[in-house]
């Protein structure tokens, strides 16, 4: 998804833990394409379509102001192409919410509990899911969900399958095998539910997860007799 390059943006994935963007120039002189990373790139392997990079808070400062002449847009991951710009980078209701959910998430130690906007990017999470998943808080947030699933169910789109079968549906079952941050897997249950403010505006998602594997080893061993 292509979203205009704007003074608002530019801070949303400041925010979100953005360090640099790529930078394509190749199709047009008057379109510049940016797409957002997290960590430092390097000059002579950079992804096809791409021929520079910027840190986040120099260049695309002037260039989210506007440049006469210049279309500057910024290419950013989506698990659900029907949505837009305004969607993924609107997340007010999350930060006016922080403080009720900061209090039932970490009172869950068990689960993995946290919440995304409508793209699948992470805007909240309980210290259960540093446990099960192996990220910080600072690791997650602003991430796509989409991590803590396998390659393989990634290629299948299985990310994107879930959020939308949770809205039409209210809910979606999530049993699999899922990647924690060292990259080992474990097999784990929970739900995803849409996420409603007052008004019945849908705003993200919740998930609720549990390491199953951990509860059948525990089964297995047994309290000693």
């Amino acid at each position: 998804m292509k979203i205009p390059f704007t003074p608002q943006l530019l801070g949303d994935l400041i925010e979100k833990g953005y360090t640099y963007v790529l930078a394509s120039t190749a199709t047009e002189a008057s379109n510049i394409v940016l797409k957002p990373v997290r960590e430092k790139p390097k000059l002579n392997t950079l992804p096809e379509g791409f021929d520079t990079f910027y840190r986040i808070t120099r260049e695309p400062m002037q260039l989210a102001c506007g440049v006469d002449g210049i279309n500057v847009e910024v290419d950013y991951a989506t698990l659900n192409p029907t949505i837009t710009g305004e969607d993924v980078f609107e997340d007010s209701y999350f930060r006016m919410s922080e403080d009720f959910f900061r209090q039932v998430l970490d009172s869950i130690e068990d689960y993995a509990v946290f919440t995304t906007d409508k793209n699948g990017d992470v805007n909240s999470w309980n210290s259960g899911a540093e446990r099960v998943l192996g990220y910080t808080e600072t690791d997650a947030i602003g991430r796509c969900a989409d991590i803590f699933f396998t390659p393989e169910d990634v290629a299948k789109g299985a990310p994107g399958v879930e959020l939308e079968t949770a809205k039409q549906k209210g809910r979606a079952i999530d049993e699999r095998y899922h990647v924690r941050k060292d990259g080992s897997r474990f097999w784990g249950t929970g739900l995803v539910f849409p996420l409603l403010d007052e008004d019945g505006i849908h705003r993200g998602f919740t998930k609720i997860m549990r390491n199953l594997g951990e509860e059948k080893e525990a089964q297995r061993e047994g309290p000693e007799l």
